[in-house]
């Protein structure tokens, strides 16, 4: 067994600010920043744990694709005496923020991990992977949502100038190419210095999200998962995934598993505490998300009172001429439809953050119908590409 090494007192400075900061025995962190408003994130925490003289050591995730993260994480690993050559990096998921530089790293001869589920699709709303399949994909997915050329050109025209620029690798930062990498699944192994991890599906934020826990050390690194005073994106425009579902059942894990004396280290944010205030992070991320599901019903029952009201008053055959002339059914409404109705959304959006958080808000929509509907409290239909969808008439006995 190698000797760890000797590092410098912590916080590490440099330029006159920290760039680096212990925070849990041998493991270090620096905050990169973002550069761009497109995105819609602006920092992201990186975890790096130098291995033993002669071993290998870890970094989780990368940061973003800007020159400026680059010299940082280059510094880092400089302060710390970490050769790329010698270096591991775990990919908790394939986020333009988590994996942006991980091509870079890789090609410089770093040994990259991630779990082969995240790449399951070339596209989601969120997030492009160039290839040749990722304009129909695009077209498909926004189909789904209720974004058409037909019925919102200009938003239609917007995802597809988007697209034409990844396509093109112009620069866009949600963009992110191939890179090479090692599979993992839940419950593989890893050992760097004193650590023994293992590794944890945290499905919800992605399909195939992965975390880090050290059972004897207490220790977790909950990727986007949980992050102090803010609820996670539950990003999904895919049928059938059950990712707000996946979303509420790891939480519940986590609650369990990391009680007091555990540290907790996302991605964003600061450090959580086990116990009572992670179980306050995740009674807000859960309750937050619940909030959303109700307001959900209760438009489409709004929706299914007004429709009733029209054939009261004798206009049921102009308004269901009019519904047949969109191919929907009375009581129905599309994920672009409610995630408006719901998050007050008055205006397409015009470009740059607007533009990522109307993306953002489409996904999170979408999870929420997808887990309403996996509880067979709404209904689900899809015609001509487009899914429609109402308030169950029968509500189930629970």
């Amino acid at each position: 067994m190698g000797r760890r090494r000797r590092l410098p007192i912590m916080p590490y400075h440099r330029e006159g600010r920290a760039m680096l900061t212990e925070v849990f025995p041998g493991i270090y962190k620096t905050v990169l920043h973002n550069a761009t408003v497109e995105q819609g994130v602006s920092e992201i925490n990186i975890f790096l744990i130098p291995g033993r003289t002669g071993e290998r050591s870890l970094m989780v995730d990368t940061g973003f694709h800007q020159e400026s993260c680059r010299r940082q994480l280059e510094e880092a690993l400089a302060a710390l005496s970490i050769p790329v050559s010698q270096l591991d990096i775990f990919l908790t998921h394939r986020h333009h923020d988590h994996c942006g530089l991980a091509g870079d790293f890789a090609r410089r001869g770093a040994r990259l991990y991630m779990n082969p589920e995240e790449e399951r699709h070339p596209y989601d709303c969120i997030t492009y992977r160039p290839t040749g399949e990722t304009a129909e994909a695009q077209r498909r997915v926004l189909r789904y949502v209720g974004v058409t050329r037909e019925e919102t050109p200009a938003l239609w025209a917007s995802f597809e100038r988007v697209s034409a620029e990844a396509e093109k690798q112009n620069g866009l930062v949600l963009a992110i190419t191939s890179f090479p990498y090692t599979a993992v699944r839940r419950g593989d192994r890893f050992r760097y210095s004193d650590y023994h991890f293992r590794a944890i599906p945290l499905r919800g934020h992605t399909y195939g999200q992965l975390g880090l826990m050290d059972e004897e050390k207490q220790l977790f690194f909950s990727a986007d998962q949980l992050i102090n005073g803010v609820t996670p994106i539950v990003a999904t425009t895919y049928p059938d995934e059950a990712l707000l579902q996946s979303f509420f059942d790891s939480l519940e894990y986590v609650k369990r598993r990391c009680t007091e004396g555990w540290t907790v280290l996302p991605a964003h944010g600061d450090t959580i505490c086990g116990g009572a205030a992670l179980r306050d992070a995740v009674d807000r991320s859960v309750f937050s998300y619940l909030e959303k599901c109700s307001r959900v019903k209760e438009l489409l029952a709004e929706e299914e009172r007004v429709e009733q009201e029209r054939s009261r008053d004798g206009a049921a055959k102009q308004a269901a001429d009019l519904l047949r002339t969109m191919h929907r059914k009375e009581g129905e409404r599309t994920v672009r439809e409610l995630m408006e109705l719901c998050y007050h959304v008055e205006e397409e959006p015009s470009g740059g953050a607007d533009f990522f958080k109307y993306k953002m808000t489409l996904t999170k929509t979408f999870s929420i119908l997808e887990y309403l509907y996996g509880i067979d409290f709404i209904t689900r239909k899809e015609r001509d590409g487009i899914l429609y969808w109402s308030l169950r008439r029968e509500l189930p006995v629970r």
